[in-house]
């Protein structure tokens, strides 16, 4: 009978002293008989056919260079994503960190201090040698790609969006190219510099929207007063069911709007009410992308959207658009790009009586500052912005504005006070923020909730964080909203 005889490696233990990694140097076990740790063995494999990667562009961004010099792995994980357009699960693939452990770091509740787990999330997303100087496992390269300077025509060409003609028929285009290029697959085109964009609306001239010629369907009032309605319903159900599930039918509604803009016949005064009938739809449009975790089509359609409203001659429903993509540069991490956004709208509607308008982009004013880690000009708008809140809506104010309520205050109050990480005053802000905002709020309660939670556990109270986020787990049930799903993840369960 034949019989198999056991490895002399497997049968016992090594015990010819201790031995080391000949790459990384780390202790080997003794049932090791390989030269390398587990870790180095995985690290030089070749990634497996379909593994995520990370797009060689991102490491030349500016934004992404500064928080790997700052070793602000947080930031890195949020900015990955977010240029490279790869989701939370490709990076927690790539780095061998848990979607929870992640969204906790990028939210700022934990770190990365064990120099080991460095390397693996440096070593697994393959930044340059160059960007961070610690020992590596993997072979990377030793410089990073930095894009040639652009010539003329190519500064042009990327200027041309901001900078160039606004003109009726051109908004008009940007809109439709927005509007197709949202209802495709991937982010598509490069996104708009949203600080750029507001200080064109705020000094571009006026423009007048009429139709080409006869030739088209007649655009009667009934009908804007029907689209407007729609746009109407679809933020009521945003507010209780999130954004996130309306991304497809708000581009939808609009691209039938935009359909009239391009082909309906209609006078100047139709044109101009159809001009701020679709730019209100677009900047709810692009506020459903943004929920749904698509940025770069959200911030598309709201910048086009502006151009169509400065064509409409709509001041109000600019400065409310220009609300929206301060919240988006808010949410991919530009919070400088939200103060100036939200700054331009309040002076250009200065001479506007509308103190909802203005309590909405004084508060993500607010929210940019603390994000920067500016206390005093956070807590200045914060100010200014629960002054005005007593008024309730002005005369000025858009239709579909609600009117400023206090708990909206509080909610924003709480936020601010998480960045500045006044951690206390975060979580009594937001939780009486939940007390005071309206019940159709769902999606802002839930929220308000989760950042209590968060609040709570960087006080290191985890018991006191399982109330608040058991209570958002609940309500998130009836939401689809990115932004409430990765407060979500990252709480702990139970």
């Amino acid at each position: 009978m034949t019989t198999t005889a056991k490895s002399p490696a497997l049968a016992e233990p090594i015990a010819r002293g201790s031995r080391r990694c000949n790459r990384c140097g780390c202790l080997l076990s003794a049932y090791n008989t390989d030269e390398h740790c587990g870790a180095c063995a995985r690290a030089a494999l070749p990634p497996a056919e379909g593994t995520p990667r990370v797009p060689p562009r991102v490491w030349a961004d500016p934004e992404v260079r500064e928080a790997l010099a700052a070793w602000n792995f947080g930031q890195v994980s949020r900015l990955v994503r977010q240029r490279g357009s790869i989701r939370q699960e490709d990076v927690a693939q790539l780095t061998g960190l848990s979607q929870g452990f992640l969204s906790m770091l990028e939210s700022g509740a934990r770190r990365l201090t064990s120099i080991d787990r460095i390397v693996d999330f440096l070593d697994g997303l393959a930044v340059p040698a160059d960007l961070v100087r610690v020992p590596r496992r993997r072979p990377v390269p030793r410089s990073a790609v930095v894009p040639a300077q652009p010539g003329p025509s190519a500064v042009e060409g990327r200027r041309a969006e901001p900078e160039g003609q606004w003109t009726a028929e051109q908004a008009v285009a940007a809109l439709a190219e927005a509007t197709a290029a949202a209802s495709g697959p991937g982010a598509g085109p490069r996104p708009p510099d949203v600080a750029a964009v507001a200080r064109r609306w705020a000094t571009a001239p006026p423009g007048r929207l009429v139709s080409k010629g006869p030739a088209g369907v007649e655009v009667p009032p009934e009908l804007l007063d029907q689209l407007q309605a729609t746009t109407d319903l679809l933020r009521r159900m945003d507010g209780e069911y999130g954004g996130g599930g309306l991304a497809q039918a708000g581009t939808a509604h609009l691209a039938v709007v935009v359909g009239l803009l391009r082909n309906g016949q209609y006078g100047p005064e139709a044109g101009q009410r159809l001009a701020v009938v679709a730019a209100d739809a677009a900047g709810q449009a692009g506020w459903y992308q943004l929920d749904a975790g698509r940025p770069g089509p959200g911030q598309r359609l709201m910048a086009a959207g502006l151009r169509v409203a400065h064509a409409g001659g709509d001041t109000r429903t600019g400065a409310g658009i220009l609300a929206h993509l301060a919240v988006s540069a808010y949410a991919v991490g530009r919070p400088q790009a939200t103060v100036e956004a939200a700054r331009t709208g309040r002076e250009r509607t200065a001479e506007l009586d509308a103190p909802a308008l203005h309590v909405l982009l004084l508060t993500w004013e607010a929210r940019g500052h603390a994000k920067l880690g500016r206390r005093r000009e956070a807590l200045r708008a914060l100010g200014l912005a629960a002054e005005l809140c007593i008024r309730g809506r002005g005369p000025d104010d858009p239709p579909a504005l609600a009117e400023p309520a206090e708990g909206d205050i509080h909610a924003q109050a709480g936020s601010c006070h998480l960045d500045l990480g006044d951690h206390q005053q975060a979580a009594a802000s937001l939780l009486l923020a939940v007390e005071k905002l309206r019940p159709a709020q769902v999606r802002a309660r839930a929220v308000a909730l989760a950042r209590a939670a968060v609040a709570r556990l960087r006080l290191g109270d985890r018991v006191g964080a399982r109330e608040p986020a058991a209570r958002a787990r609940e309500l998130a049930v009836r939401v689809r909203s990115a932004c409430l799903d990765e407060l979500l993840r990252a709480l702990p369960e139970g």
